[in-house]
C-alpha cells in the first residue's frame, strides 16, 4: 500500500471514530430528566388489565348516562304570590336564595321566576319505583299550588306531594302512570363512597333538559346552612360536579350508574368554582320510607338548647375542669320536656350517650335524631365536677323549630346614643339598661342585668361573639344588677382565670360565653 493509500485509510478511521464518539457522547450527555421521566411514568402509572389491556379504564359515561336518563325528571312547580301586589323590585338571583352568612352564599337549584302573581318554577327529581314515586328537593316543591312532572318522553303528569323533610331539604312526590311501568334508577350506598370517587350529575339546570356532568367526591358530611336544613342532620356530600339553577332534586350517580345523593345547592362567590352539594342517598331513603309509610318524618328529641360556641372550647374545658373538650354544655332545658322530666339541667356537661363519647352539638344531635320517639338515651353528664348518669326517654322532634341546635349569634345594633358608665376588664364596655329597652325585653326594675356598648375586638369577648345591645345576666353565676357590681367582678377575677358569662340578646333565651381574663384590664 503506498503512502497515499494509507494516509486516506488513516483519516478514515479517525473520522468513524470521531462520529461514533459523537454518538456515544451524545447518549451520555442526554438530559437525565428524559429517561427519570419515563421511568418514572412507568412506574405511577402502569397499565391496567382491563379488558383491553391498553391503559386505564374510566366510568363508561356514556353508557351511564344512557341508561339513566329516561328515569330522570323535570318538575314544574306553579304557586300563588298572595303578596304580588307588593313591588320588590327584580332580583337577578330568581328564587335561588342566599342564607344568612356574612363571608358565605349557599344557593339551592332552585328555579328562576319573575316577581308575578302566578309563579312557575322548575327543578328536577328522578323516578325510584315503577309505579311513580319520585324523589327530589323539599324546596323543589314547596308552596305549590300545582306540581308538573315531565318526563323524558315528553309525557306531562299532574303531580301531588306525599311529604316533605325540611331538615334534610327532601321532598317525595308521586305521579300516576295509568297502569304504565316507568323507569326507575337504582339506590347505591353514599356511606362507602370516598373522596376522589367519580360521580355524575344529571339534572335540567336553566332550563336545559337532562343536562350530564361528571366529577369526584370533593368531601363528605358537609354541615352548610343550607335553607331549611339543619346542620347534624343533613350532612352532605360536596362534589365538584357541575351543578347549576334547576339541578334541584337531580340525581348524583356513581361509576355503576346508582343514585348516591340528590343534588341541592351550590356555593356562589367571585373565587368560587366547582362547590356544589348533595344530600346523601342513605338519609334520603331512610326519610322517603317514613314519609311514605306515615307522611312525615319522626327524630328523636330531647329538649334542650346546647351553647353557642359548638362543643366545648379550652377555656370551657378549663372553667369545668374537663379532661378534654369532647362534650356539650346544656345552655337551656325546654320546660316539661323530655330532657327536664328526666332531670337534666342547665349547665351540665353531656359527655357521653349510650356509651359513646360526644364530640360537639351537631354530634348528640344527630345521635339523638337518628333514634325514633319514646326510645331511651343514656346520657353521662357532669354537673358540679361529678359524673351521673342520666336516661331520658325521648319526644318528637318539632318540625317548626330548632329547638336542640344553637341558639342565633348575637347581632350588631346600632348605638342609641346612651354614654357609657363603664370600660372595665375583659374588653367589654357596659352601661345602664336604658328603660325603652328595658321595657322592650320585658324586664322588671330589679331584674338583673347591664347592656354591652362596645367590645375590644382583639378581647377574648370579641372572639367569643359578644356584640354591643348584649345584656349581661351574671358573672361566674353572680347575677349583675348595676354596673358597679360588674366593676367589682372584673376587678375581683384572678388574672389567667376563665370567666363565665351569662348573656341574652333581644327575648332569647340566655346562654353563657367564656372568656380568659387577662392579665391587665383593658
Amino acid at each position: 500500500m503506498n503512502r497515499k493509500a494509507s494516509f486516506a485509510a488513516l483519516l478514515g478511521v479517525v473520522a468513524v471514530s470521531i462520529v461514533f464518539g459523537m454518538i456515544v457522547g451524545g447518549r451520555l450527555n442526554a438530559p437525565p430528566v428524559m429517561h427519570a421521566a419515563r421511568e418514572t411514568a412507568a412506574g405511577i402509572f402502569p397499565a391496567a388489565s382491563g379488558p383491553s389491556g391498553a391503559g386505564i379504564a374510566g366510568p363508561d359515561f356514556a353508557s351511564i348516562a344512557e341508561s339513566t336518563i329516561p328515569a330522570v325528571v323535570g318538575v314544574q312547580n306553579t304557586a300563588v304570590n298572595k303578596n304580588a301586589g307588593d313591588d320588590q323590585g327584580d332580583d337577578d338571583q330568581g328564587n335561588d336564595q342566599p342564607f344568612d352568612d356574612p363571608m358565605f352564599r349557599f344557593f339551592h337549584r332552585g328555579p328562576r321566576q319573575p316577581q308575578s302573581q302566578r309563579h312557575v318554577s322548575s327543578g328536577s327529581g328522578f323516578i325510584i319505583t315503577d309505579d311513580g314515586y319520585i324523589l327530589t328537593n323539599n324546596h323543589v316543591v314547596e308552596g305549590a299550588t300545582k306540581l308538573q312532572v315531565t318526563l323524558d318522553t315528553g309525557e306531562k303528569f299532574e303531580a301531588k306531594v306525599i311529604g316533605t323533610d325540611p331538615m334534610i331539604d327532601l321532598g317525595l312526590i308521586k305521579i300516576d302512570p295509568k297502569g304504565k311501568k316507568l323507569p326507575t334508577l337504582p339506590l347505591g350506598d353514599s356511606d362507602s363512597l370516598k373522596i376522589g370517587n367519580w360521580v355524575m350529575a344529571i339534572g335540567n339546570p336553566l332550563g336545559l333538559e337532562r343536562t350530564v356532568t361528571v366529577g369526584v367526591v370533593s368531601g363528605k358530611k358537609r354541615q352548610v346552612p343550607i335553607g331549611t336544613t339543619v346542620p347534624g342532620l343533613a350532612n352532605f356530600i360536596q362534589t365538584d360536579a357541575a351543578i347549576n339553577f334547576g339541578n334541584s332534586g337531580g340525581p348524583l350517580l356513581d361509576a355503576q350508574g346508582r343514585v348516591v345523593g340528590i343534588s341541592t345547592a351550590i356555593f356562589r362567590g367571585e373565587l368560587a368554582e366547582g362547590i356544589g352539594f348533595a344530600i346523601p342517598i342513605n338519609e334520603a331513603r331512610h326519610a322517603a320510607e317514613e314519609i311514605r309509610s306515615g307522611g312525615s318524618v319522626k327524630r328523636g328529641y330531647l329538649g334542650v338548647t346546647m351553647g353557642q360556641s359548638g362543643g366545648i372550647s379550652d377555656r370551657m374545658k378549663d372553667y369545668y375542669k374537663l379532661p378534654d373538650t369532647n362534650g356539650v354544655r346544656i345552655a337551656r332545658v325546654t320546660p316539661a320536656g323530655p330532657a327536664d322530666r328526666a332531670g337534666l339541667q342547665k349547665d351540665d356537661i353531656v359527655r357521653k350517650i349510650d356509651g359513646d363519647v360526644v364530640k360537639d352539638n351537631q354530634d348528640l344531635q344527630s345521635r339523638v335524631a337518628a333514634h325514633k320517639p319514646g326510645e331511651t338515651v343514656k346520657l353521662d353528664v357532669v354537673r358540679a365536677g361529678e359524673t351521673k348518669r342520666i336516661d331520658v326517654k325521648l319526644g318528637t322532634r318539632p318540625v317548626t323549630f330548632d329547638e336542640e341546635g344553637n341558639e342565633s349569634k348575637p347581632k350588631s345594633n346600632d348605638d342609641e346614643g346612651e354614654s357609657a358608665e363603664s370600660m372595665q376588664g375583659l374588653g367589654i364596655k357596659v352601661q345602664a339598661i336604658p328603660p325603652f329597652l328595658r321595657q322592650r325585653l320585658e324586664l322588671a326594675p330589679g331584674d338583673p342585668g347591664v347592656m354591652i356598648v362596645s367590645v375590644d375586638p382583639e378581647s377574648d369577648a370579641a372572639e367569643e361573639g359578644l356584640q354591643p345591645q348584649a345584656i349581661v345576666l351574671s358573672v361566674n353565676d353572680v347575677p349583675v344588677k348595676s354596673v358597679a357590681e360588674w366593676n367589682k367582678m372584673v376587678r375581683d377575677l384572678k388574672p389567667g382565670t376563665t370567666a363565665k358569662i351569662e348573656v341574652r340578646v333581644g327575648k332569647a333565651a340566655s346562654d353563657v360565653v367564656f372568656v380568659t381574663v387577662p392579665q391587665k384590664s383593658k
